[in-house]
Formats: structure tokens, C-alpha cells, sequence
């Protein structure tokens, strides 16, 4: 392994040689500046692993240049050598975002122990992380095996979110493997049972989880009622990982108050799960309620099939007896742009919900476009996406202003979405749905062991197309391939992000309240 190299800057740098001569012997390189301006000439051309900065130093001190260093090398951390403890002192430094600071005299020891912790720190954090996943990997699998209840698949999903996002280093990435093997346990196991309770929950009053046409009288309304001003934010496809993503974003004006896991309705598509949110109905009651605005479930229909959703918001609204309620929906940068603009138009409302398309737009992008599949090649991609975005959306300032208004906000999605790897082959009749996690038609032909569920849609609180349908959802990675031409489509469409079936990544999803700290 190579040596870690570190550059100290001190104007007594004379005195500072028993020092350097003892990091020297516990395997460092340690270069020397006597000020700022030598300091920062010697980084442009070499890279350090840490800066030992001197905070009192004739002419430019250490803290004045300590943007410099950060704005040169952001990624070097920096640790502080002071004789001052003053308050200001130290939050000033802590600002600049300081790795350690150490108080003068400092001893050669606890230089060491210092620069140990800041580089080792990383290092010792994946080591540990991979220990424990070790060690708990077994019970975790003993687990999945015996998992009966809503609250334990949401347990399990979320410590598999949490190894995912954890497990790094090189001696960690060959965990990996079992880990999706894990997970790909986890789901076919999800699958089953979800197939064999959901027809039965969802018609019950009292079922063991809230599902999507449930979500914003049961929780939503009665805020609203009280008298605060209510935000509800709808990303649409939002996975529970993205959301563990972007919250601490949030966290910085809001404090989360219920962070629920609540069910997206079966088929985890947009068209049913986000219209059954906004409107508080099954789709079957919304077919029945909007026979001119909903539009048939086939290939060749013509029509939005989200386009009245402000309509079965507002409808949603009067039954519950909030008399000012306002929507709307951004597919891009410029409608988020004029959004914000428009807010002051909007803020007095009692209920306000953001439709907010992008995250959906990336997770189909990974389809037509090598650079987003390049990028977005695996979930922790997908996060980085949508960490990247958020950080930069002009919707991001504009939810901490939020924080200013006394605002309650909720946010959450309609379904989650899964990257697919096993094709299943289907035959049915040219206006058969589009969708590759689920088919709605006559006369399928599929492989009963190759699907997660099949049934009459009435079933499942949804319309049928016509008479003699049948709903047939894919589970855990599946994704339905017509068989011809199917070696071609399956190898397109293997790796892509798709939703509509029966996933843990599809079916448990975020519904968080925050208020403002």
C-alpha cells in the first residue's frame, strides 16, 4: 500500500522536526511549508492525503486561507493546529468543514492518533460495516425464511437498503454478490406471500397496512383540518433508498416526524397507483366515477391516462371539507423554474401537492440513453442520480422555504421501480398492455410458474378492458417479452428499471411528515 503522503504548513516548522522524523517512522511523507502561499503553490502540482494546517501564522493565517486550500483540493481533509480555543475561532474552522483541530503544544502521539482517525477512519467504517454484515448475514437469511408480517418484509427491505448502501471498499465489493443473492431471495419469498395476501387485504377496513387510496384522508386530511398550511410533495417513482437519499436535504429545515411505509396498489403503475392517491379511490370506483377521463388500459387507447388528476384531487378535496386546495405537476427543469416563481400564487392555499416527474424520467432514460445506463448502472447510481439533481433543483431552496412559512409537508411517491433480469415469455392479443411488469387482456398464454399472480381485475379494485380479462403481474425481477423477436427485446430491456408488478422496490414506499424545525 502506498505511503500516505501529508503536507504541513507552520511558520515554526524548525521545531516541528521530532514530529515529522516520528510520523516519518509510522510510514508517512510529510512535507513542510512555512506559510499559506507556499502551501498552496506546492498542492497545484502534488496531491495530499491530509493537511496539517497551523491556524496562527504571520501574515496569512491558516483559517483566511483555508477556503483556498478546500476550493484547490475539496476532497483533501484538513486538520487544524491552534493555540486558540476561542468559540468563534472553531466554529469558523468547523464551517470550513475541518476534519480535527488539535490545541497547542500538540505531542507527536497525538498527531498520530489524529491522522488515524482521519484517514483510517473510512477504511476502519467499511471494515467494521463488512464485519457486522458477516456475522449477521445468517440471521438476516433466517429471517427472510420465516418473514409472515408487513412489518417484517419492511424490516428486512430496509436493512438490505442499509447493507447496500453501506458495503464499500474492495474487500466489501466481494460481498456483493451474496448480498444480491440475499436479496434476490428476499423478493422471490416477497413475491409469494404479497400475491397471497393483497387481494384479501386490500378490500379489508382494517388490513395491517395502508395502501395507496387510503394515504391522504387517513393521514393528510386531518392536518389540513387542523388549520395548517399542508404541502404534499408526489415524486413519482421514488424508491425507498432515493428517499433515504434525499432526506437529509430536507432534514436541514424539517425534522421528520412519521416517516411511514405504506403499500402501492396493484399494478405499480402510475396510471393506477398515482391516480388511487390523488383521488382516494380504487381504480375500479374511478373508472365508474370518470367514465369520459379514464382511459382503457390498452396499446392502441387514446388519451392521457394521468391527465385529470388535478380533477380527482380536487373532487377528493370537497368530500373531505377542505375547501382550497391547488395542484401541479413538473415534468422538467423549466416547469420546477417557473414553479417556484409562481409559488407566492399558491402559498395561501390549505393543501398544495407537487406532482415532481423527474426521478421517473431517469429511471426511463436508462432505457433509451447509454450514457444514463453508464451512469445508473446499478441502485447506487440511481442514487447518485437523484442525490445530484435534487442538490441542484431550484425545488430544493424553495421546500427549505417551506420551513420559514410554518408549512407541514409530506412527501412520497406512488410506487417504487426495479432493475428487471429475468424475461418471461407471453403471448396474448394485439391491444394487450404495453407494460413489461404486468398484462391485462384475453387469451394470455404465459407459464403459471413464471408469474407472480393472476386473477380477474375486478379482484384487485381495477376495471376491466373487456370481457374475460385477465391480470397477470410479473414478481421479484421478471419482465414480460413477447416471443417475437424475443432474445432481441429481453437483452434491450435486461438491467432497465421497470414497475407495474410485485417488488419490494415497487410495493414499500415512503410516506414522511415534517414539520419545520
Amino acid at each position: 500500500m502506498d505511503k500516505a503522503r501529508i503536507l504541513w504548513v507552520d511558520d515554526e516548522v524548525d521545531s516541528l522536526k521530532p514530529h515529522v522524523l516520528y510520523l516519518e517512522s509510522k510510514g508517512f511523507l510529510v512535507e513542510v511549508a512555512t506559510n499559506a502561499a507556499d502551501a498552496l503553490d506546492w498542492m497545484r502540482e502534488h496531491p495530499v492525503d491530509c493537511l496539517l494546517l497551523d491556524e496562527h501564522m504571520p501574515g496569512r493565517s491558516g483559517l483566511d486561507a483555508l477556503p483556498d486550500f478546500k476550493a484547490l483540493r475539496p476532497n483533501t481533509p484538513v486538520i487544524m493546529v491552534t493555540k486558540s480555543e476561542e468559540e468563534g475561532v472553531m466554529e469558523q474552522a468547523i464551517g470550513e468543514a475541518i476534519a480535527d483541530y488539535l490545541l497547542k503544544p500538540v505531542q507527536p502521539r497525538q498527531v498520530l492518533s489524529s491522522l488515524t482517525r482521519v484517514l483510517g477512519g473510512r477504511q476502519l467504517m467499511a471494515d467494521r460495516s463488512l464485519s457486522k454484515y458477516q456475522s449477521q448475514f445468517r440471521e438476516l437469511s433466517m429471517t427472510i425464511a420465516d418473514a409472515t408480517t408487513w412489518e417484517e418484509w419492511t424490516q428486512i427491505f430496509a436493512s438490505l437498503l442499509h447493507w447496500d448502501d453501506t458495503l464499500s471498499g474492495a474487500e466489501a465489493e466481494g460481498m456483493r454478490p451474496m448480498l444480491e443473492h440475499q436479496r434476490e431471495e428476499a423478493n422471490r419469498l416477497f413475491t409469494r406471500w404479497w400475491a397471497d395476501v393483497y387481494p384479501d387485504w386490500l378490500h379489508e377496513s382494517h388490513a395491517p397496512v395502508d395502501f395507496s387510496h387510503q394515504m391522504l384522508s387517513r393521514y393528510v386530511a386531518p392536518v389540513v383540518k387542523t388549520g395548517k398550511k399542508t404541502v404534499v410533495i408526489v415524486f413519482d417513482n421514488l424508491r425507498l433508498d432515493q428517499w433515504s437519499e434525499l432526506q437529509p436535504f430536507f432534514s436541514n429545515s424539517f425534522r421528520v416526524v412519521q416517516d411511514r411505509r405504506y403499500a402501492s396498489i396493484l399494478p405499480t403503475a402510475t396510471q393506477y397507483a398515482r391516480n388511487a392517491l390523488l383521488s382516494g379511490l380504487l381504480p375500479v370506483d374511478i373508472a365508474k366515477t370518470y367514465p369520459k377521463e379514464w382511459v382503457s388500459d390498452t396499446l392502441d387507447a387514446e388519451g392521457k391516462r394521468n391527465g385529470f388528476e388535478e380533477q380527482l384531487l380536487q373532487d377528493w378535496a370537497v368530500r373531505e371539507g377542505i375547501p382550497s386546495c391547488a395542484y401541479a405537476k413538473l415534468t422538467h427543469l423549466g416547469s420546477e423554474q417557473k414553479f417556484v416563481r409562481q409559488w407566492a400564487q399558491m402559498r395561501n392555499h390549505d393543501l398544495v401537492v407537487v406532482v415532481v416527474n423527474f426521478v421517473d424520467m431517469i429511471s426511463h432514460a436508462k432505457t433509451e440513453q447509454s450514457i444514463v445506463r453508464d451512469i445508473a448502472k446499478d441502485d447506487r447510481g440511481f442514487r447518485a442520480l437523484t442525490h445530484s439533481w435534487w442538490k441542484n433543483s431550484p425545488l430544493r431552496p424553495w421546500v427549505d422555504g417551506l420551513a420559514g412559512e410554518g408549512v407541514d409537508l409530506f412527501v412520497t411517491t406512488d410506487h417504487g421501480t426495479i432493475s428487471v433480469k429475468k424475461p418471461v415469455s407471453i403471448k396474448g392479443s394485439k391491444d394487450l398492455t404495453a407494460n413489461m411488469r404486468y398484462k391485462i387482456g384475453r387469451g394470455l398464454d404465459f407459464s403459471l410458474k413464471e408469474v407472480a399472480l393472476v386473477a380477474e381485475p375486478k379482484s384487485l379494485g381495477l376495471p376491466s378492458v373487456a370481457l374475460g380479462d385477465q391480470i397477470v403481474l410479473a414478481g421479484d425481477a421478471g419482465y414480460f417479452i413477447y416471443p417475437n423477436q424475443y432474445h432481441h427485446y429481453a437483452g434491450r430491456f435486461e438491467g432497465s428499471y421497470q414497475h407495474g408488478g410485485i417488488s419490494m422496490e415497487e410495493i414499500i414506499i415512503p410516506f414522511a411528515h415534517l414539520k419545520a424545525r
